[in-house]
């Protein structure tokens, strides 16, 4: 209040120009109207007491009223601070990498009749042993933004087109004066399990099923194998007696007979199944730095997918290499200790890093993603939220980087 007192007894006494005091009554006539009570305080301040204000005083205190008048519509963005800050927080983000591992398994498993296929049926190369192979089919990174603390910042509620903000579930800044665009939809292609089974056993006559020897029951389904493939003929050729007379029904028929033949088929040459499982990882924001073949997990045929201390399996190595294509300003100490406070939109600039993913024997991923925390943190000006304009930006999510702009 002293500091404040001194400031006003100076200007006070210092301004006599009258020609000064002739242009200040014509510009802030109406602006000494609507701040009487701000006049007394003053007039208190510097004589400790009201008393009647001559002209050239009212024209003088409306002049400090000016220039101490905050700017109309103006962007106003703070650090946050918890239970202290009036407007609409919102957060920045760090990246964190997730990486998704698809493996499949094929299981082989012999037929029952599986000695007799070159006999009965000339197959030869079937299946004699039981056996199962894991192996890699895809590995696959995207990103994720997750919301930072120490990018907190809260845009003040005032005249500025800035207010109109959106956020998405986590609290970082979507877009402003513009709608969030839907996110695409992942066209991957999905990997179906090919384990559906077939019990031949209701298939078989019985007569195949009370032979007394394993010969003659793998000779009786051989005879029936041939028999649904003469009939499956005689219907393609239009020579069965019982055609069907609908084209949909001679269709289902035919499905029919391809399903009894693949189910006594496979008690020879044995059936392949195959089953898929996903895996997912993840690479900490505050992981993100200049890595070399550091272990993501280790995979085996016979186990598949084990966990990188499992010595049992390779190990599948990612590197990440800081590309360094953001300038960092050196900050001296009373930089740092100051708060961020800026009229304008705060967002990033996102570094980049080069990721690898791979083994000794392949490279599964090699791509350069975007990160935020290894950029710097930059402010839109206020003067593009005036009323007078409205301005459209989109924000990505992941890094806070800065997607579109466009202006109405």
């Amino acid at each position: 209040m002293r500091k404040n007192h001194n400031v006003y007894s100076i200007l006070l006494a210092k301004i006599t120009n009258k020609d000064l005091i002739n242009k200040l009554n014509y510009h802030l006539r109406a602006k000494l109207k609507r701040n009487y009570y701000l006049r007394d305080k003053l007039e208190f301040l510097r004589f400790g007491k009201t008393k009647p204000i001559n002209k050239m005083k009212k024209l003088i205190i409306a002049f400090i009223i000016a220039l101490s008048a905050p700017c109309v519509a103006q962007t106003v963005v703070t650090s946050f601070f918890p239970g202290t800050s009036e407007g609409v927080t919102y957060y920045l983000p760090d990246t964190k990498i997730n990486i998704t591992v698809e493996a499949s398994c094929i299981t082989q498993t012999p037929g029952e009749f599986h000695s007799y296929a070159e006999r009965f049926l000339h197959i030869k190369n079937v299946i004699t042993e039981a056996n199962n192979r894991w192996e890699i089919v895809g590995i696959d990174s995207h990103c994720e933004g997750f919301p930072c603390k120490e990018k907190a910042f809260t845009i003040k509620l005032n005249n500025s087109t800035a207010s109109n903000i959106r956020l998405n579930d986590k609290g970082i800044i979507c877009a402003i004066n513009t709608s969030v665009p839907d996110e695409p939809t992942d066209n991957k292609t999905s990997h179906t399990a090919t384990s559906n089974r077939i019990d031949a056993s209701q298939y078989m006559t019985e007569e195949m099923l009370t032979a007394t020897s394993t010969a003659k029951m793998a000779e009786l389904t051989a005879k029936e194998i041939y028999a649904i493939r003469e009939s499956k003929l005689a219907i393609t050729r239009g020579l069965s007696e019982n055609m069907p007379s609908d084209g949909a029904a001679i269709s289902l028929l035919l499905q029919e007979l391809d399903k009894q033949e693949r189910a006594l088929t496979e008690m020879f040459i044995g059936r392949t199944d195959t089953i898929y499982r996903s895996y997912s990882y993840a690479i900490a924001p505050n992981e993100i730095h200049d890595t070399t073949k550091a272990v993501l997990f280790r995979f085996s045929h016979k186990l598949g997918v084990v966990d990188k201390e499992n010595l049992a399996g390779e190990p599948v190595y990612y590197s990440l290499k800081d590309l360094k294509t953001v300038e960092h300003p050196i900050a001296d100490e009373s930089t740092k200790k100051k708060s961020i406070k800026q009229e304008g939109i705060c967002y990033n600039i996102p570094g980049r890093v080069r990721m690898e993913v791979y083994t000794r024997a392949k490279t599964y991923v090699e791509k350069e993603i975007p990160i935020a925390q290894l950029g710097i943190v930059e402010v839109l000006s206020k003067s593009l939220f005036s009323k007078s304009s409205t301005v459209k930006v989109l924000f990505d999510t992941t890094t806070g980087g800065i997607i579109s702009i466009k202006k109405n």
